[in-house]
């Protein structure tokens, strides 16, 4: 592609139980410098042998009502 990928996640909450473990982080979508969408991404993921291992994503998507951080924005945007 012409364009680099961006998508960094931010306000990230994790929730424990044992071996097994849900990650809620919201998120901003950038294709290059052009912000395209954001939303929210959530894990399930559970414990083995070897370490974590995700079992379960899902994500949401908007192009409206974004608040992204500063430090986010000055990073990825124009």
């Amino acid at each position: 592609k012409d364009k680099a990928y961006h998508e960094p996640i931010y306000n990230i909450r994790i929730q424990q139980d044992g071996g097994f473990a849900q990650v809620w982080a919201d998120y901003a979508f950038y294709t290059g410098k052009d912000f395209h969408h954001c939303g929210v991404d959530t894990f399930q993921l559970i414990r083995e042998t070897g370490g974590w291992k995700i079992i379960y994503l899902a994500d949401t998507r908007r192009k409206a009502g974004c608040v992204i951080p500063a430090s986010v924005s000055k990073q990825y945007s124009h």
